[in-house]
This record gives structure tokens, C-alpha cells and sequence, in this order.
């Protein structure tokens, strides 16, 4: 098995960054966040239509971006199947970039696998909390915060500690 430094990474995402994970699998985050987690899944803000963890994807690829004003050129991992959403998710992100005046300075972006549908009832902050006894999300979850599998799963089917 390859090097990870987190089983999953949780992130809150807003409507704009879902509709990037969505379409074109992929998210960008700080060079402080994890470098090598296995899987990532946001979670929806308030905003979203739906709140809470509903989806996750597996982390095919990460690399240490500028999206500022001279943007990279596409430079995806050989995964062909992936190429049109990863070429779709960083056009998006380019023009989120541009339009948002987004600083100079490095992004980790991560080149995700399809997302798929962990939960059909979203896993939301209060329900993860009120069955884990380890582990809390925070409000508002901060860089680098993630989660076991064990711990995901076991609150978000609403069962505690075994």
C-alpha cells in the first residue's frame, strides 16, 4: 500500500466548491491540509441544497498547484477515463480563481475518483457527534481535520462505540 496521512479528509465545502467536486472531481485546498489522504468527503455547508456528508470520492492524485492569475496547464495523472471531468474541475477552479482575486500562493489539488453516495440521509455535525464518543467535527472544521473509517461509518448508520 502507498504512503496516506489520513484515511479521510472532511472538509466544509460551499456551493461552489460542491458544484467543482460534482462535475469535475477535483478539490483544491491549502499545501497545510493533509498531503496524502485516501479518500475525501465534503461536507456540504448550510448553503447547499443538502447539508452534511453525503458523498465521498477516492484520492487518485495530488499536486501542489498556483491557480493566480497564470493558472497551470492541465497536467493530469494517466487516468483517461477521468481526463474530461479533471479538465472540466480545473477550468472551474481557474475561473474561481480569477474571479475571486485568489493570491499567489501554492494549493494542493486533489484529482478525485468518481464521487459516489455514502449515505443517503446526509451525516450531519450534530448526529456524527451526538454517537461518537472520540471524535468530534467542529462547527466549523478546520484545515487538515479528518476522520477513520470505522468513525465515519459507525455514525453515520448512528451506532456508537463498539
Amino acid at each position: 500500500m502507498d504512503y496516506y496521512d489520513a484515511e479521510i479528509s472532511i472538509q466544509d465545502v460551499n456551493p461552489l466548491s460542491a458544484s467543482i467536486f460534482e462535475e469535475g472531481w477535483m478539490y483544491v485546498t491549502s499545501t497545510r491540509d493533509k498531503s496524502a489522504p485516501l479518500y475525501f468527503a465534503p461536507y456540504f455547508t448550510k448553503e447547499n441544497p443538502i447539508s452534511g456528508i453525503r458523498m465521498m470520492s477516492r484520492v487518485l492524485h495530488t499536486e501542489i498547484v498556483v491557480l493566480a492569475n497564470n493558472p497551470p496547464a492541465y497536467n493530469a495523472p494517466t487516468k483517461s477515463e477521468h481526463n474530461s471531468q479533471w479538465e472540466c474541475g480545473l477550468e472551474m477552479l481557474k475561473k474561481r480563481a480569477h474571479k475571486e482575486g485568489w493570491e499567489h500562493g501554492e494549493s494542493r489539488l486533489l484529482y478525485l475518483d468518481k464521487p459516489m453516495e455514502i449515505a443517503r440521509t446526509p451525516i450531519s455535525k450534530s448526529a456524527f457527534n451526538a454517537t461518537s464518543p472520540t471524535k468530534n467535527i467542529p462547527n466549523q472544521i478546520p484545515k487538515g481535520f479528518h476522520l477513520r473509517f470505522d468513525e465515519l461509518i459507525r455514525s453515520g448508520l448512528g451506532f456508537g462505540s463498539p
